[in-house]
This record gives structure tokens, sequence and C-alpha cells, in this order.
């Protein structure tokens, strides 16, 4: 593993954290923690008590000095610490993209792009704030750094060899790319229904109005149920791919795949039945997001693999035509 590898992995796997940490902020209403962006309550290190805020500062720009509570303050804060780490290991990983310019100028014009999309990210950031949390701006900011890690590990991959996927044959290897595809936009789409749910949630957590925890989701209406029976496809789809590299008797790496793949399935709807009947618990909450987040990053690498094989001479006819028959018996 090369520098631009480490360095690359290594943002991937703080991205993913700082998502964790995103949900972790939502979820404890501590997004406005910090009122202000860049500074937090007008300091650009978080004050220890209200003694230390500038009171004429924060007259005027018009904030409420008893909305400060260290908790949320510092959950914020973190949020936001994690985001200057990501960037500047973002354009450390375009320096070292410099390398393949000449060789495989994709890793690092994807690098380039990379880089441009943290930036805008730290500017949309700063946006949410200002704006008092507005829910499409949060979703924007979202899916953006799920496409941040999409294309990460796609220079990522780039760098490395093509998989060798032996006993597939060539039009397996494609029919199977097209469930995965698949399987990537029924995760993206409930990924997205998914914050229209926790938008719905949002208002209770400031003021639920006496209303029970366990009550919440009753009164998000039918994007619930839409978000919860959409599952199905998901499911359905990874049984698909599973079963359909099962078949091929192929050792290595994409039989892991397609196992760890169904597993975070099967993991992530029960998490979201103990999100629906254990009254939201907030580690369930982090625990939703966190996992579609790496269920997002596994399937997209599944693509990658099965888009970029690298089939032995040896394969024989005989491979290929078992390959094709696995296929057509997962419909049986």
């Amino acid at each position: 593993m090369n520098a631009y590898q480490k360095t690359a992995i290594a943002t991937i796997i703080a991205t993913i954290f700082l998502i964790s940490v995103g949900s972790l902020v939502r979820i404890t209403g501590a997004g406005l923690g910090c009122p202000d962006w860049p500074k937090c309550w007008g300091c650009w290190f978080p004050p220890s008590s209200i003694e230390e805020v500038d009171m004429a500062y924060i007259q005027e720009k018009g904030y409420d000095i008893q909305e400060f509570n260290p908790i949320k303050m510092w959950t914020e804060y973190i949020n936001r610490l994690v985001g200057v780490i990501i960037g500047f290991l973002v354009f450390l990983t375009f320096l070292r993209s410099v390398r393949y310019l000449k060789s495989q100028p994709a890793i690092f014009w994807y690098s380039c792009l990379s880089f441009a999309l943290v930036g805008f990210q730290g500017w949309l950031g700063g946006q949410v704030v200002r704006s008092g949390l507005q829910p499409g701006i949060i979703t924007l900011h979202m899916a953006l750094a799920v496409l941040l890690l999409c294309v990460l590990i796609y220079a990522t991959f780039k760098t490395g060899q093509d998989q060798n996927l032996e006993n597939i044959s060539s039009d397996f290897c494609s029919k199977l790319t097209r469930l995965s595809i698949l399987l990537f936009f029924f995760t993206c789409i409930q990924m997205l229904i998914g914050t229209q749910v926790r938008e719905g949630i949002d208002p209770f957590i400031k003021d639920a109005g006496g209303l029970p925890r366990s009550e919440w989701l009753g009164q998000v209406g039918m994007i619930d149920h839409v978000h919860r029976l959409s599952s199905w496809l998901v499911l359905i789809t990874g049984i698909l791919i599973y079963r359909a590299i099962k078949t091929t008797r192929s050792a290595g790496l994409l039989p892991a795949i397609s196992r760890w793949l169904l597993a975070g399935i099967i993991s992530q709807i029960f998490l979201g039945v103990l999100l629906a009947y254990a009254s939201l618990p907030r580690y369930a909450q982090v625990l939703h997001l966190t996992l579609a987040t790496l269920l997002l990053c596994g399937e997209w690498y599944l693509i990658l693999v099965l888009r970029h094989p690298r089939h032995d001479v040896g394969t024989s006819a005989v491979q290929a035509v078992a390959g094709d028959q696995g296929f057509a018996s997962i419909y049986h």
C-alpha cells in the first residue's frame, strides 16, 4: 500500500466517522450548539462558561444566550474539527495524486474533484448553521458527503489491480453488475427517504409538546411507511446478488462482499424495527445511518470490482456456461 492509498483510505474512514458524528449532532439537537460559523459563540475556541461570551457580540447577532449549552456546543465543535481534519487529509490526498498525473490521470482528476467537494462541503456546513438548520440544506450536506466517499473510493480503487474473478464469465459479470447497480440505487433512495423521516422527527426534538417519544414516528405520516416498505426492495436485491455469487462457487473477494452486504442489510432492517418499536433510541439512530453509509460504500466497491474484472486466459467455456446457468437458477 503506497502513500496515496494510505491517505485516501484514512480520509474515507474519517468521512464515515464524520457522518456518524453528524448524526449524533442531529439527534441530540446540537446543530446550533455553536450558533455562528466559523466561530463558536463569537470565539475561535469554545468558551468554557457563559462569562467568557462577548455579550455585545451576542446581542449584535441576535443570539439567545439562554441557548448556551456546553454539551451541545462541544458536540457541534467536535463535528467541525473532524471536518477540518478531513479537509487537510483530502488536500494531502490531492498532493499525493500528482504522481499519477501522467500514468493514470483519472486518479489525479478525481482527487481534484474530492478536494473541490470538501471545500464546498465546508461552505455548505456554514450555510446549514446560518439557515437555522434548514432541512433541505442538511439533506444536501449529507448527500455530498456520500458523493465524496464514492469519489475517494473510486480514486483509491484505480490505484490497485483489477480483481481476478475466476469461474465467472464476462456475460455473467455484466448481469451481476446491473443487479449491483440496482441495489446501490435502491439503497440511495432508502437513505434519501430516511432523511425525510428524520426531518419529520426533528421538530419533536426541540419541542415534543408533551407527545411521548414512542409516538413521534406516528406523526411523520406516509413517508415512514414508504421507508419501511421500500426496505424490501433492498433486501430482495441483496439476496439475489448473494445467491448469484454463491452459485458460481467462486472463492475470494466476491463471496465475502456479498455475505457482508447481506448481513448489513439484515442488520439495517433489525435496527429499523428497533427504532420503530423501542421509542427511537439515540444509539440506534447513529448506528442506522453509519451502517447505511457503510452499505453504500460496500455496494459501490462491488460495482467497481465487477466493472473492472480480470479474467484468467485459462477460464474455460464450461466455467462461462456454468456461471450463466447459475445466474438463471437464482430465480427458481
